[in-house]
């Protein structure tokens, strides 16, 4: 996982307070009897129907019964799903994508844009009532609530805008609800939706790892890893990173991110490749190899172009090989391990030095991680993979917790 920039979302001030159901970042019992039970109404959805979709694979049963609208674009595929309600949710499936969280932002955006033409009123306030993370079977995704208005006066009207977003293996599925309640109904119907594009995934993983993120209780996002044995016995590693942070009652930062890399059996970096999107935005763009006797860097950060040789040119600490040397250190009698890494969030023209420590004064941690000034404090297990683990800075509190995996990360 990229922990520095993890921790780096604990700059951004926690002003939401969290009440005990922290899907919701304002509190519904605060809002007019007429509005809680909107927001309580359900129903099920019994009703489903075939989506075929011969680009990305699709063949599936779907609950809602699609029907597949015109979306202007070949790479694009929305869906309108009949639940019984007056709005139907609306479901799409995208090739070409920003990421969960940017991607999942721009709809909801889209869609009030939707919901000021067929009202006939503008946007007259906004505010994001619920952030979530969750799993459809071994796909993370993440929720962004939006409560606005429209109009002014006695004219205002009230109205809640749902949005789930996940990313598979191919492809990108975004479904938003207008309207109150029916949560989930909602959920249910895309949850279907994307268990329909990974009904036919055959990629066997060596291990897998889904990292759930809170910063102060709130769920901001999560930390996506697989790893698997390529034709060379090498480790091919994707690491996906999707966070919606609040910033204040109205506004949300968003960061999406992934990377490949390649290392050896011992823990050992070869190369890789990585880039952030963040609102809206190509923040970061990186490759790192080693040539000419040495580790290259290249991209660009912010616009500007980044070519450098690091000083450092030694063993390089993998993502992988975090595991495998934190067996090692739990196995072991000494109570430290010292090891370089490369992190772009960081410092890309630099290696810099981390430490691993033995701990024994936490129930909850058994080992710490420095990078600087930051701690990373953390349970692992023998196999040398990552339970949960906590930051503390500034008054903020980021919290990582594994809630998916699958194998170990051991070679076989």
């Amino acid at each position: 996982m990229k922990l520095l920039k993890s921790a780096a979302l604990l700059l951004l001030p926690a002003t939401i307070s969290v009440n005990a159901n922290a899907e919701y970042l304002i509190n519904l019992a605060d809002f007019p009897d007429w509005f809680q039970q909107s927001m309580a109404r359900e129903t099920s959805v019994e009703a489903s129907g075939k989506m075929v979709i011969e680009k990305l694979n699709v063949d599936a049963q779907v609950k809602g019964k699609p029907v597949l609208q015109d979306s202007g674009s070949t790479d694009v595929w929305y869906y309108t799903m009949d639940i019984g309600s007056d709005s139907p949710v609306e479901c799409y499936a995208f090739l070409e994508f920003d990421g969960v969280a940017n991607s999942l932002h721009a709809i909801v955006e889209h869609s009030l844009g939707g919901a000021e033409q067929i009202n006939g009123k503008a946007l007259s306030g906004r505010y994001t009532l619920g952030l979530d993370m969750g799993m459809i079977d071994a796909t993370p995704f993440l929720q962004l609530d939006t409560l606005y208005n429209l109009g002014e006066g006695g004219e205002k009207v009230v109205g809640v805008l749902k949005g789930l977003s996940a990313q598979t293996n191919q492809s990108l599925q975004i479904c938003v609800h207008n309207e109150m309640g029916y949560q989930q109904a909602f959920y249910n119907v895309f949850a279907s939706f994307v268990q329909a594009f990974t009904a036919n995934d055959q990629q066997p993983e060596l291990y897998e790892a889904t990292y759930r993120m809170t910063i102060n209780g709130i769920p901001v996002g999560y930390s996506q890893e697989k790893h698997t044995i390529d034709q060379d016995g090498d480790i091919a590693t994707v690491l996906r990173d999707a966070m919606i942070t609040p910033v204040d009652q109205v506004a949300v930062s968003r960061s999406d991110s992934q990377t490949l890399e390649w290392s050896r059996a011992d823990g050992s970096l070869i190369n890789a490749q990585e880039y952030t999107i963040e609102n809206g935005q190509l923040a970061s763009q990186f490759a790192i190899s080693h040539a000419e006797d040495a580790w290259q860097v290249s991209g660009q950060m912010q616009g500007k172009e980044v070519n450098a040789s690091l000083e450092y040119n030694s063993w390089l600490l993998s993502s992988f090989g975090n595991y495998t040397e934190t067996a090692l250190l739990l196995a072991g009698d000494a109570p430290t391990a010292d090891y370089h890494i490369w992190l772009s969030d960081a410092d890309p023209t630099s290696a810099l030095p981390v430490t691993f420590t033995k701990i024994d004064e936490m129930p909850d941690a058994n080992l710490q991680f420095e990078l600087g000034p930051l701690t990373l404090k953390y349970l692992a297990t023998e196999n040398g993979s990552f339970e949960k683990g906590s930051i503390a800075q500034g008054g903020a509190e980021l919290k990582l917790e594994k809630v998916y995996s699958k194998g170990q990360p051991v070679m076989p």
